[in-house]
């Protein structure tokens, strides 16, 4: 008898449960003389999750590429022993961009200064320019900079880095060598 309950209740239960989910339905009869009417809703939504990209060097903004640039000053015996500023051999300007839809986007770097062994070159002697576009270059270990977003929640900005050395060789001078060292650029939202 119990059982006999017990398979009722399902089969009730499960006829039900197409009811309990069904869309949103109407039916109308044709009580005006202008004929019959009905109407039913439909929800829509679209779930778009918050992305930064950003890219510094060659590449695409929008891919996942572990290559990591260089930015190489070669200088010549003549350069080695005065003051100047030493523009790159090879690597500038360096091609840059931050696309995220995640609201204002907080944008910084940080590295150690350039080394040989025990010898040093402080990396506040790399100077960097903006020639192209409208990304400027945070400054090295320091507070990042905000960059802001349109009233859509956007940032998109892109443009060239040109960066130079400013060599002491007369005033200043270090170990021949090469000095180097590797700079990481962060943009994280707020």
């Amino acid at each position: 008898m119990k059982n006999s309950l017990f398979v009722k209740t399902a089969v009730a239960l499960a006829l039900a449960a197409p009811l309990l989910a069904s869309a949103e339905s109407q039916l109308v009869t044709d009580t005006a003389t202008a004929g019959p009417g009905a109407q039913a809703r439909l929800n829509f939504r679209i779930e778009i999750p918050a992305f930064i990209a950003l890219k510094v060097g060659t590449g695409d903004i929008l891919s996942n590429d572990n290559t990591v640039n260089e930015v190489a000053f070669v200088l010549t015996d003549p350069q080695a022993s005065v003051d100047g500023t030493i523009n790159p051999s090879t690597g500038s300007p360096v091609q840059v961009a931050l696309l995220s839809n995640a609201g204002s986007v907080e944008f910084g770097s940080t590295g150690a200064n350039l080394s040989n062994g025990p010898n040093s070159i402080p990396l506040s002697q790399i100077a960097v320019t903006t020639p192209t576009g409208n990304l400027a270059h945070p400054a090295f270990n320091a507070t990042a900079i905000t960059v802001p977003a349109t009233s859509a929640g956007i940032v998109n900005r892109s443009g060239t880095w040109a960066f130079s050395y400013n060599h002491q060789g007369a005033t200043a001078p270090v170990g021949a060598g090469t000095y180097t060292t590797q700079v990481t650029y962060t943009a994280v939202a707020p």
